[in-house]
């Protein structure tokens, strides 16, 4: 998340000499905020203001506000002389995906943990990564203009998700008797690193997370399956 301050511009011809309350919501939902007031000279000259707002350079959505003007002598409740406006911001400071590749050395059949300190990660948090399996991928979404060197035996690559895009998967407990497993994905909503435990005999863990983020730790007999239905709904 990257909450940065914005300001929505609201320009209109003015009838009326006097004030003008210019109000405002998000989402198309709620109540209105009509706290800003901006006097006009009427008779059908310019007249603007400014609203201050904040938005998340990193959200997968459009910010959609919708708004009226109305000269303050008409009742707020009125509908009588509104003049509707809306205004969209789209975020510029998108996320962008990077892939790890498990490239094993030696003949080993995983790579080592490793931890990313730098706090690079969309949604902030170190990453926590366990030993891998070689030969599997996964990927993590960055803000935009991240540099960092892959990790010892494992590759990195610009990614093929635009880290919006997430499925529900379902992270399932260690077959083997008596185990302990980690598991690891990056949360949809939240842009969060995520990493857990789960021991033999423990309930399924089903979360929302953007495609091609998950793993678990090697040679710990754990499962991943990915739902066929985007989220989320």
């Amino acid at each position: 998340m990257a909450l940065v301050p914005a300001t929505i511009t609201v320009n209109f011809t003015s009838n009326y000499t006097g004030n003008h309350r210019v109000c405002y919501r998000l989402g198309g939902v709620g109540p209105y905020d009509c706290t800003t007031i901006v006097a006009c000279l009427g008779g059908g000259t310019p007249c603007s203001t400014t609203i201050n707002v904040t938005v998340d350079d990193e959200s997968c959505d459009d910010y959609v506000y919708d708004g009226y003007v109305q000269a303050v002598c008409e009742e707020e409740a009125s509908l009588i002389g509104r003049v509707a406006w809306i205004a969209t911001y789209t975020p510029t400071n998108a996320c962008f995906s990077v892939a790890f590749t498990c490239v094993a050395s030696d003949g080993s059949p995983s790579c080592p943990p490793f931890t990313l300190d730098a706090d690079p990660d969309c949604g902030g948090g170190t990453v926590d990564v366990p030993t891998i399996p070689d030969g599997d991928t996964f990927s993590f979404c960055f803000p935009a203009g991240t540099t960092f060197a892959a990790p010892t035996d494992y590759t990195r690559v610009n990614g093929d998700t635009d880290c919006c895009t997430c499925n529900t998967i379902t992270i399932s407990a260690p077959t083997n008797p008596a185990t302990t497993g980690i598991y690891f994905y990056q949360d949809c909503t939240t842009k969060q690193f995520v990493s857990g435990n789960l021991t033999t005999g423990d309930p399924d863990v089903v979360v929302c997370a953007i495609i091609s983020s998950e793993g678990v730790e090697y040679n710990k007999s754990m499962s991943i399956a990915i739902g066929a239905v985007p989220c989320p709904v």
